[in-house]
């Protein structure tokens, strides 16, 4: 079973200032940051940043497999460096977030063969299941069962 191939096993793109300063912000940083969290620390530092340049700047990454981005319940986007590897347990009503303590796509664990993704080129993943936390459904206990 091949894996996909991972953007650092190659040479990594060549980036702009602007796209290297959100890649290291993102890669200081202890959690995933919002668009606007990115933009905060941004202006914080030498460079200074729009907010829609950064949010170009991000789909650049994104495009060249050295940014994730996840979706919250609230619509909000959070982006990560693609080496961070996590996934989450995700509240649909109170929008509690928990990481897994693995990768389940990784190495293969969802069996993503060349059969499968039909020549598709895969740059990153997200893993994320949505329910109910268990504060939630102590609070809610109705049709959820």
């Amino acid at each position: 079973m091949a894996d996909h191939v991972h953007p650092s096993d190659q040479d990594p793109p060549a980036l702009g200032p602007r796209q290297q300063a959100l890649l290291t912000v993102l890669r200081e940083a202890d959690a995933e940051l919002t668009g606007q969290e990115l933009h905060e620390r941004l202006k914080q530092g030498s460079q200074r940043h729009g907010l829609a340049t950064v949010y170009r700047n991000l789909r650049l990454l994104q495009r060249s497999g050295l940014v994730r981005c996840r979706k919250l319940p609230n619509g909000e986007s959070v982006y990560a460096p693609l080496e961070r590897d996590d996934h989450h347990l995700t509240c649909v009503s109170c929008g509690h977030s928990e990481p897994l303590p693995i990768c389940p796509v990784a190495s293969g664990g969802l069996g993503l063969s060349k059969v499968l993704l039909q020549g598709f080129k895969p740059l990153f993943h997200t893993f994320e299941i949505h329910g109910l936390c268990s504060s939630c459904q102590q609070s809610e206990p109705l049709a959820h069962d």
